[in-house]
């Protein structure tokens, strides 16, 4: 992976409660995007969370995108606002009933719902 000018990796990220199978493989990154945030996800978390300061003009810009108060600009940070949005993205769970089992009878009761259907000849 290539430097990226003004950024400093910090060892490899990963994040299995959201990603349990890796960036690449999740469906929702490119393979540079996943490159970028395995290479320089560690550093770009501790400067979102503030818990480092930045270094270099390039690290100020994006603690500014990381704030929200500007739009990504490079592929660095593009790829760290979709990795914050797909990873803040609520699960959406439906429920859905089982087919009738054979032999079974089917309620054939009229409901509230039938009564809106009108029969066709």
């Amino acid at each position: 992976m290539n430097q990226i000018e003004g950024f400093q990796a910090a060892g490899r990220f990963f994040d299995d409660k959201h990603f349990p199978r890796g960036f690449a493989r999740s469906g929702h990154f490119t393979l540079n995007e996943a490159a970028l945030l395995e290479h320089y996800g560690q550093r770009l978390r501790a400067l979102a969370e503030g818990t480092q300061t930045p270094t270099s003009a390039q690290e100020q810009q994006f603690v500014a995108v990381a704030k929200g108060e500007r739009p990504a600009d490079n592929k660095l940070e593009q790829a760290w606002t979709k990795y914050i949005a797909k990873s803040q993205r609520r699960k959406l769970f439906t429920m859905s009933s089982k087919a009738p089992v054979a032999g079974e009878e089917e309620d054939e009761s009229v409901s509230a719902e039938d009564d809106d259907l009108i029969e066709l000849d």
